[in-house]
C-alpha cells in the first residue's frame, strides 16, 4: 500500500491509525502491527558478534526504512520494543550510537541511530553518551561492498574521548548491521581510549544473508 507522505507521517504521531509498515487501517487499542506484516516480521538473534533483534528483510527492511527516512515514530516503536526484548539480557550501563558524520546530520537533518539510542534508554533505564564517539572522517555508503572492502571503508573512521565510558559496560549500537564491519571499527575505537570495561555491540536489524553462529563479546 502507498506510503503516508509527511502529513500521514505527522498524523501517525498523535493518533496511529494504520499499520506501520504497509498503512493497512488499525482500530485504536489494536497492536500496531498488522497480522499479516506480524506474521512476516522474523527474529534474528544474532549476525556475527552483533546482537540483533528482527531480521532486515521483508517487514523489518520496511519498518527501518520508514523510521530513517520517513521520520514514522510508529515504526520506531515497534523497533524499539523488539530491540529492548532482545538486549533485557544483556548487562549494560550505558548506551553509545553509531554516530553518522556531522555533514551529512547537518546535510539530512537528523541522526537516526540517536534517536533509536534515546528511545532504547527510555525503554531500559540506562542513559545515551551521544558524545563519548564521533566519526573522524566521511565515508562512502557500505552498500555494495565485499566484507574486506568494508573494513577497509571504515577503518579509522571513528575518535573516541578519553576516558569518557571509565568503568562502564557499553551497549554500542547501531540500526542495521550487514556484516558488523561498522560497529567492530567503533569497538575498536572505543577500546582503545574510553575505559570501557565492556563492550557489546548491537543492532535494531541484521542482514540474514550473513547470519552466522555466536561469537564471543568484545
Amino acid at each position: 500500500m502507498r506510503a503516508l507522505g509527511l502529513v500521514g507521517a505527522l498524523i501517525e504521531l498523535i493518533v496511529p491509525s494504520v499499520c506501520p509498515a504497509c498503512d493497512v487501517p488499525r482500530s485504536e487499542g489494536e497492536a500496531l502491527l498488522c497480522a499479516v506484516c506480524a506474521r512476516d516480521l522474523r527474529a534474528l538473534a544474532r549476525l556475527r558478534a552483533v546482537h540483533t533483534a528482527i531480521a532486515y528483510e521483508g517487514t523489518g527492511m520496511e519498518l527501518v526504512r520508514r523510521f530513517k527516512f520517513e521520520g514514522r515514530r510508529d515504526a520506531l516503536d515497534v523497533l524499539v520494543a523488539r530491540l529492548e526484548a532482545r538486549v533485557r539480557e544483556l548487562r549494560f550501563d550505558v548506551i553509545v550510537p553509531v554516530p553518522r558524520h556531522v555533514s551529512r546530520v547537518r546535510s539530512e537533518g537528523s541522526d537516526p541511530v540517536f534517536s533509536l539510542a534515546r528511545a532504547l534508554a527510555r525503554a531500559t533505564g540506562a542513559r545515551v553518551a551521544g558524545k563519548a564517539l564521533a566519526r573522524a572522517r566521511r565515508t562512502p555508503p557500505q552498500t555494495g561492498l565485499s566484507i574486506a572492502a568494508r573494513r577497509a571503508n571504515v577503518a579509522a573512521s571513528f575518535r573516541a574521548r578519553p576516558g569518557e565510558l571509565a568503568g562502564l559496560r557499553v551497549l554500542l549500537l547501531d540500526d542495521v548491521a550487514t556484516t558488523g564491519a561498522t560497529l567492530i571499527e567503533a569497538a575498536r575505537s572505543l577500546r582503545r581510549v574510553s575505559g570501557a570495561r565492556r563492550i557489546t555491540l548491537a543492532a535494531a536489524a541484521g542482514t540474514p544473508a550473513v547470519e552466522a553462529p555466536a561469537a564471543p563479546l568484545l
